[in-house]
Order: structure tokens, then sequence, then C-alpha cells
């Protein structure tokens, strides 16, 4: 019998967080997956805990890039490859809550008109330790009002497969925010969304992200995806400037960025 889910990961130099980031996959109250996951070339011991896996669970299938493509290219690759209707999304260095699958599925079967469904996020430090819950907006309506702020946690994302490749799934030539720019297609091809309102992972965030937030390749092409969104969605002039947030953070001595993010989340209109 063949399953229902393909969880979809990801893996670039993934230790020391993805073992437990695995583990929280193997450990769902709903069983009926493939585990399919893509490691891109990764020099730190990422490939042999991954093959430790594969032997032990059948469900999960191993794909080795023979060079580094980046996140868009194996998602991308991932979502041709996946075999089931729907994917859920899966990052190395996040955890997911027991019945994150399960919660999803029934919504799903409850709501066959959606397409997308995200849910919230408790960030934790590097240690695993609890610093706040991260919201996003529910209703499609909402989350489409608000599309330019991202209103998905990635990592939290169950999509139906047929819906995002008709909306073209997610670009090869994207490395980094190929999820930002890809709801706006969506949003193009009128794909329904949603977001539960209880939290789905422990979100890894550490002040480690902004470092990897390089102003160049990361900040500024995430600024010109979101203008380009906007335009082509017909959004709202604030949302212009609110796209632009990032790259004003991004200017920032980088001991200063992580403490202006946390601030200025209390206006975050996704926690409204």
């Amino acid at each position: 019998m063949s399953a229902s889910i393909t969880v979809l990961m990801s893996v670039y130099n993934g230790l020391p967080y993805l073992p437990e980031a695995i583990d929280s996959i193997l450990a769902q109250t709903y069983q009926d997956f493939e585990f399919l996951i893509i490691d891109d070339k990764s020099t730190d011991g990422s490939a042999e805990i991954l093959d430790h896996y594969a032997k032990q669970d059948p469900r999960i299938r191993i794909i080795k890039n023979q060079q580094n493509r980046g996140l868009g290219y194996n998602l991308a690759l991932g979502v041709e490859m996946a075999t089931t209707t729907w994917i859920a999304r899966m990052d190395a260095d996040d955890i997911a809550i027991s019945d994150r699958l399960a919660l999803q599925m029934a919504y799903l079967q409850q709501h066959p008109n959606v397409d997308i469904l995200g849910g919230y996020a408790v960030n934790i430090n590097h240690l695993g330790e609890k610093v706040d819950e991260r919201r996003v907006p529910i209703s499609h309506a909402d989350i489409r009002r608000l599309l330019w702020t991202n209103p998905f946690i990635h990592a939290t994302v169950m999509f139906n497969r047929d819906a995002i490749l008709r909306a073209g799934s997610y670009s090869k030539k994207i490395r980094k925010r190929q999820d930002y720019e890809l709801w706006f297609r969506c949003a193009i091809a009128n794909l329904h969304f949603a977001n539960l309102a209880i939290p789905l992972i422990y979100y890894r965030f550490t002040e480690t992200t902004f470092r990897r937030n390089n102003l160049r390749k990361v900040i500024i092409p995430s600024v010109i995806i979101g203008w380009k969104g906007c335009w082509k969605i017909r959004a709202s002039p604030i949302a212009y400037l609110g796209v632009t947030k990032p790259l004003l953070i991004g200017l920032l001595p980088m001991r200063l960025r992580y403490l202006t993010y946390r601030w200025l989340q209390r206006f975050d209109p996704r926690n409204k």
C-alpha cells in the first residue's frame, strides 16, 4: 500500500540538529508517509547519518546530489520525485511536534478545498529551549491579504502536489526565499491557503540565522521577490514598505540585527 504523505527534507551540513529532526518525523503519530531526503553534497558527516537512518527504516529514501545545488533546486526535485498527493515540508534543524502530520491530514480531510496548509511554530534557541510562539494569519483571506509578509512558516507547510505543480513548483534557480516567491505564484494560480492556529514544529531561531542572511545573496534578492510579487498581486502601497524591512535590518551591524528583529516583532501584522 502506497503512502499518503511525502515528508520532504533538504539537508546541507545538518549537524548537530539533523538526528533530532529525523527522529521527530519517524515518531509521528501518523505513520503513513514516505520520507524523501535530499543530501545537497554535505561535508560534515550528515550523509553518513542519513545512510544509517535509511538502513533502519524503509520509508526513508535518500537522494544524493553530486554537487551542491541549493534549496530551491532540491525542493523542486523533491516535488517531482514525490509519489503522494500531499507533501509536507521539514527542515533539518527543526523538530516536528508528534501529531503534526495527523493534525494537518485531519484538517485537510475536512477542508478539501485547501491546497496549502501551514501552522504556528514555537521558536527555540540553539539549546532547544523555548523562546516564544510564532504566529501567522489563519484564514485564506488574511493570508492572501498579507502575502507580502510571507505568512507561512515554510517548515510547517503541507501542500497538494498537483496544485503546486500547476503553479509552477519551486524555482530551481532560487537558492534562498524560494518559498516566498512560490506563494505569490500560488496566489496568482488561485490556490487556497490556510494555517492551523496551533504550533506544528519547534523552529530553530538563533542569532546564527542572521549570519546566514547575507545582504547580497539573501536579503536583497528577497526584497526584489517581494516587490515583484506585490506588483503581480496588486498589493497595497504599505506592502512595498513592509517588504523593505529585511533590507533595513540587514544594513545594521550584526550585533544589532537580532535585537532589532525581536523589537519589530511586536508590530508584525502576522501576529495580529
